[in-house]
């Protein structure tokens, strides 16, 4: 029995007219690059950020490399309404959003071209805690022009290719900032002797900051977390 994960993160943001309390910072800092460190990597090449023409960087022979992330400016033809991010994403459900005129661009995978040839890849790691558990995280970057609060639930089977699974509740509880944030989703899967899988998660802000982080692509990542 094998399962993996698909290559992208989802979030369905809803705006909620009101009710929702004023946006409090959060109190992990944005960040202004990406540290990561590309799995696999052989001689020269780059990373760069879809649709973002100006958002690349050189990679060391290591695989190690620094992005700066782009600003405002670069974002404008590029963000959108928090609320219509829903629509680039596989989640389903409604979170509210406390500020819903924010804009917004998540940035969830790179495109890695090296010596091996081009590919995709994801902040994602997947870890087997158990004979019959599996863990998985997947780091997503989060641009906003403004302060919000995104609460509630959403479905996101759509993420972990389990056919057995049909629902994987996803809880949101991310404060936004202005600028880049660093959110996590933290998604926890188990299979019984009949071969029955279930899952749940949680999306909040990260606490690693600007750490490195290692960019591996799905096939890595179902190499890791295969029953």
């Amino acid at each position: 029995m094998k399962w993996g994960l698909l290559g992208g993160v989802s979030l369905a943001l809803v705006a909620c007219g009101g009710g929702l309390p004023t946006p409090q910072a959060s109190d992990q800092p944005t960040v202004q690059t990406i540290s990561g460190k590309v799995s696999g990597w052989q001689g020269e090449g780059r990373v760069a950020v879809s649709g973002l023409p100006g958002a690349s960087s050189s990679v060391h022979t290591d695989g190690s490399f620094t992005l700066t992330l782009p600003g405002e400016a670069e974002l404008t033809q590029q963000s959108l309404p928090i609320t219509g991010i829903a629509g680039k994403l596989d989640c389903m459900g409604s979170v509210q959003s406390s500020e819903p005129d924010v804009r917004a661009f998540a940035l969830m995978s790179l495109n890695a071209k090296d010596g091996a040839g081009a590919r995709q890849t994801s902040a994602m790691t997947g870890s087997k805690p158990g004979l019959l558990s599996r863990r998985v995280n997947v780091r997503v970057w989060l641009y906003s022009d403004s302060a919000t609060q995104l609460r509630g639930t959403m479905d996101c089977a759509k993420i972990l290719s389990i056919p057995q699974i049909s629902q994987l509740p996803v809880t949101v509880a991310v404060n936004v900032q202005p600028g880049w944030n660093v959110v996590e989703l933290n998604i926890q899967a188990s299979a019984n002797v009949l071969a029955q899988v279930s899952g749940s998660g949680t999306m909040a802000n990260s606490t690693a900051g600007g750490a490195q982080t290692t960019f591996r692509t799905t096939q890595e990542l179902q190499a890791q977390v295969a029953f």
